[in-house]
Formats: C-alpha cells, sequence, structure tokens
C-alpha cells in the first residue's frame, strides 16, 4: 500500500527478515497466511493502482518500478509484522507505528488526497479480511478468533499512526485543513475516530451535526477552490469534498439551522457557483444513514445561488416521493410546462411558498412591487387552472416549481 525509508530493502522484491517477538502458538490459518503473504502483497498492489486512480497516475521518485516496489514492500512488511504479532497477541511497537507514520507522511509529500488516502485504508481492511477468509477453515476457529482480535485493536492504532504521519507531510499551512476533512469522513462512515486526529479540533467533536450536502452541478469544481472551501470554513465546522461536485458541512451541536445556512452560503459564496442543498440532523455514531437522507434530498432541491433557506427532509419528502416515481415526474412535468407561458411565474411561485405564501416578503425577496406579485399569481392561477392559495394549488404548483428548480 504505502512505503517508508526501508524501500531500499524490498526494492529486490523481497520481504525484510522480521524476527518473532515472544512465544506464539502458530496454528495452520498462521501457516496458511505466511505463506500467501508475497502473493497477497502483490494482489493488493494491483488492487490499488486499479480501484484508486491516485495511485496509478502518481508521479513517482524513482520511476514506476520503484515506486511498485516500495508498495510491494510495506504491503509485505505489514503482513508479515501482523503474522509476528498476532499469534502472541502482541502490540505493535513504537518502531512499527513510526514506520506506518513515516508512509503516511511520505504519501502527503506525493500529493495523494485525502478521497485517495480514505480508499486506501478502507480497500487495505477489506483486502486483509477476504485473505483470511480464502484461507480459513472450520478448524481455524480459536485461530481466527486470535487474528480477528488482533486486528480489531491494533488497525485503530495503526490507521491512527498513518493519518498522524499524513497530516505532518502535508505542511503546516494544510494542516488543520487536512485533519478537519479526515475528521469528517471518518465520523460520516461511522468509524471510530483517533484521539490524535481528534485533539486540534475538539471543540469541533459532538455527539450531533446537521449534515448539509451541497450538491454543485457541471464542470467539476476545480481542486484548489475545494480547498479554499475547507480552509476557509475549517474552524467553524467539518468539512469534506466527497466527490468533485458534492460538498458536505457538518455542523457541530444541537442543530442551529442559521448557523448552518450562514456556512453553506458561505461555501457558495466563495465558490461562485449555485448549488443544491439539503440538511438532516444525525447522531455521531449514525451520520452514515445522515448521509443517505440529506444526499437525496440535495438531489430534488432547488439549484439556488445564494440558497434562501437550509431544506430539511419536511420540506422536500413530496419532491422526493415524486423523482423516485418516473411516470408521476413526467406527468407533472407536463403540468408543469404551462407556467413558461407567463413571465417569471417559476421564480415568482418559489418565492411565494419559500416565505409562507406572506406577499410582503415575497415581493420584497423578488424586489417587486406587492401588486406585481398579486398580477402574477393572478396569471398563473389563469394558466394552470389552479389557485395559488389554495390547498390543491400549494401541493401542485410548489412541487412543479420545485422539480422544475431541481433540475
Amino acid at each position: 500500500m504505502i512505503h517508508d525509508e526501508r524501500d531500499d530493502e524490498y526494492a529486490g522484491g523481497q520481504a525484510p527478515n522480521l524476527t518473532v517477538e515472544g512465544e506464539r502458538n502458530v496454528g495452520g490459518l498462521f501457516e496458511s497466511l505466511r505463506e500467501q503473504v508475497e502473493d497477497n502483497a502483490r494482489n493488493a498492489v494491483s488492487a490499488y493502482q486499479r480501484e484508486i486512480p491516485e495511485y496509478r497516475d502518481i508521479p513517482s521518485i524513482g520511476g514506476e518500478r520503484d515506486h511498485q516496489a516500495s508498495m510491494y514492500g510495506f504491503a509485505v512488511f505489514i503482513r508479515s509484522r501482523r503474522l509476528d504479532l498476532a499469534p502472541a497477541r502482541l502490540p505493535l511497537n513504537d518502531d512499527d507505528l513510526s514506520t506506518i507514520s513515516s508512509v503516511g507522511r511520505q504519501r502527503a509529500e506525493l500529493g495523494l488526497s485525502v478521497l485517495s488516502q480514505q480508499r486506501v485504508l478502507g480497500l487495505h481492511t477489506h483486502l486483509t479480511l477476504q485473505e483470511i477468509h480464502q484461507v480459513a477453515g472450520p478448524e481455524d476457529g480459536d485461530d481466527l478468533l486470535r487474528m480477528l482480535g488482533w486486528i480489531g485493536s491494533q488497525s485503530v492504532r495503526a490507521r491512527s499512526a498513518y493519518l498522524h504521519g499524513y497530516t505532518d507531510g502535508v505542511g503546516r499551512s494544510r494542516s488543520l485543513a487536512t485533519r478537519n476533512e479526515l475528521l469528517a469522513r471518518t465520523l460520516l462512515a461511522d468509524e471510530p475516530v483517533e484521539p490524535r486526529l481528534a485533539d486540534p479540533l475538539r471543540r469541533l467533536v459532538a455527539s450531533r451535526y446537521a449534515v448539509s450536502v451541497l450538491r454543485f452541478p457541471a464542470p467539476a469544481v476545480p481542486e484548489q477552490a475545494r480547498s479554499a472551501v475547507v480552509s476557509a470554513l475549517a474552524a467553524g465546522s467539518l468539512v469534506a469534498w466527497l466527490s468533485c461536485g458534492e460538498l458536505v458541512i457538518l455542523t457541530p451541536g444541537t442543530v442551529d439551522r442559521t448557523v448552518a445556512l450562514q456556512q453553506v452560503r458561505s461555501a457558495v459564496a466563495l465558490l461562485g457557483r449555485a448549488c443544491q442543498v439539503a440538511s438532516v440532523e444525525g447522531v455521531t455514531g449514525q451520520l452514515a444513514e445522515s448521509l443517505t437522507w440529506a444526499r437525496e434530498a440535495s438531489r430534488v432541491a432547488p439549484t439556488e445561488d445564494r440558497p434562501a433557506r437550509l431544506y430539511v427532509l419536511a420540506d422536500l419528502f413530496v419532491e422526493m416521493a415524486v423523482a423516485n416515481t418516473p411516470e408521476i415526474d413526467a406527468w407533472l412535468r407536463a403540468f408543469a410546462r404551462r407556467l413558461s407561458k407567463g413571465p417569471d411565474l417559476v421564480s415568482t411561485l418559489h418565492a411565494y411558498y419559500s416565505h409562507d405564501m406572506n406577499r410582503a416578503a415575497a415581493s420584497a425577496a423578488l424586489r417587486i412591487h406587492p401588486r406585481t406579485l398579486d398580477y402574477r399569481l393572478q396569471r398563473a392561477r389563469k394558466v394552470t387552472g389552479l389557485e395559488p392559495g389554495s390547498t390543491l394549488g400549494v401541493r401542485m404548483l410548489s412541487t412543479a416549481v420545485a422539480r422544475l428548480l431541481a433540475r
């Protein structure tokens, strides 16, 4: 996966000569895994380069061959150390953690992104369990429990050391923002939080968050602009770009929509791009589900260059249901086309419903006279046959307008 200053030892493709620490009762499972160390390491390198584009395209220091050898060397190292220590239930020692930390630092110095690090750590865990599953048999129950117990306790320490090295490697100017993004991703994945990662951001660690998802339409937001947003918001919230067009902001503590909305507006203003945004309140340890709901809601939220409000599930559940029913969505779209027959009817109805049908507030938001607003509402009634302020009008027109704006 990654490497350290010992790379020259591994460049020839040979595993280091590792000594066994303490007595151990090596069973069939451990013997089988040791026989597979080099093959598993080669498979891991291939998987990283196949699944993570940055690991294919990374500019290697010593050339492509050296880069592959270093990844292979560390993959051998981490698997061999696991087999040295797990049978005797020995923890990773300081030298092991230092090696892992130096690997993370070097990956940062090579310019690998936070996203690639999250993916490689997740892929490493998946491959580890897959390797064990492939060789474990019914007779390996005790060894299997011992191995999984060791992984459960030591993988958190190894991950913490790696991320600590990575954040050191990005440089002081980006250290806080990088830690911020890593912590946000960890929470969103419902993974355990490494103490060394959270310490500098302790005031942002909470039991509850408002999970706000911002979706920016194509073209992709440039990397430099994404980094600027994370740096600008890192002091007051946890921020992560889950893709080049999807930003997540975690506002800690009891949800205050005003604070969360200010953070959203700051991000939009920095980028100068319209977006769709929705927010869901979540509990730490269950934020992955909150993220899923916020994502779904954001897909049907209006596209705005200055979000008027922070939309929640209660605001968008009808639109979410319609969007997931193509036949109804197509029927509503045909109905909504009638609004194109009048000037500014879509924006007028959007403002009208966004301000709870308050004429004064809606006309102020549109910067028009209340009488002009009344004229437009009458025009909407004429072209659609529905009174905008009636029960049916609210249901039909507000949903139709929302679906139009979401597109």
